[in-house]
């Protein structure tokens, strides 16, 4: 906060520092036009309004010199927003009004480290392991990426389009693919595959592949099948 107050006051001071000068420019063109007279130190002048004038645009066109950090942030985190692997289910920035006290006094610490955030919620996630676990909590995944519960709580609340327990849903039924993709069912059953993702019983597993994939597990793993089979086609044979 002091360091967005202390910038602001510096290009309030530029600002009308470039008015001054423009001010003297105008007039001394004024008195050597209407008076034939030079004003003292003019030569030069239109140099030192020129430098200003860069000043200007430069403050102009840079938004975090203006409004402080809280703009370069938000800068920031809309070109890293383009690495996030599940970019679809985040808000950068957030358009949400804070409506609780105590996420309020958070808004300007968690926003200022959102996308750095939200890339490790993503790694930890698609390793899957923390997530095999069915009793795996908020409390976990904060313990396991050392950052305060209240941060992610604040995140998932405020920059996700869904809940954390679909957030839970959707990374599961994630791993669940790739099991399916290497061929896990091979010597496993869906019903293992179910809890080997961290579902506690089938039921669940089977309606959330379906609702998240669109299909269920069963049509998937025919749907994998020939794929499988079609890139062996054009694999060249020895």
């Amino acid at each position: 906060m002091n360091d967005n107050k202390a910038i602001n006051s510096w290009a309030s001071f530029l600002f009308i520092a470039l008015v001054l000068i423009s001010i003297r420019l105008t007039a001394a063109l004024f008195i050597e036009i209407y008076y034939n007279q030079n004003m003292k130190g003019y030569n030069y002048q239109w140099i030192a309004a020129f430098i200003w004038l860069l000043i200007l645009i430069k403050i102009l066109i840079s938004p975090e010199i203006l409004y402080g950090y809280n703009a370069l942030n938000k800068k920031l985190n809309e070109n890293k927003n383009t690495d996030l692997i599940l970019k679809t289910i985040w808000i950068t920035p957030n358009t949400t009004k804070v409506n609780n006290i105590q996420h309020e006094a958070l808004k300007e610490k968690i926003e200022e480290n959102l996308i750095n955030y939200i890339k490790k919620i993503e790694k930890v996630s698609l390793e899957y392991e923390l997530f095999r676990n069915s009793k795996m909590t908020l409390t976990d995944l904060a313990s396991k990426l050392n950052i305060p519960k209240s941060h992610i709580s604040y995140l998932f609340k405020y920059h996700s389009t869904i809940s954390f327990s679909e957030y839970k849903k959707l990374i599961r039924i994630h791993d669940a693919i790739k099991h399916i993709e290497s061929n896990y069912l091979k010597n496993n059953t869906l019903d293992s595959l179910s809890k080997k993702v961290g579902f506690t019983s089938y039921n669940p597993f089977f309606t959330s592949f379906k609702e998240i994939s669109g299909v269920s597990p069963l049509e998937y793993l025919k749907m994998a099948k020939v794929k499988f089979d079609e890139k062996k086609k054009v694999q060249p044979q020895n």
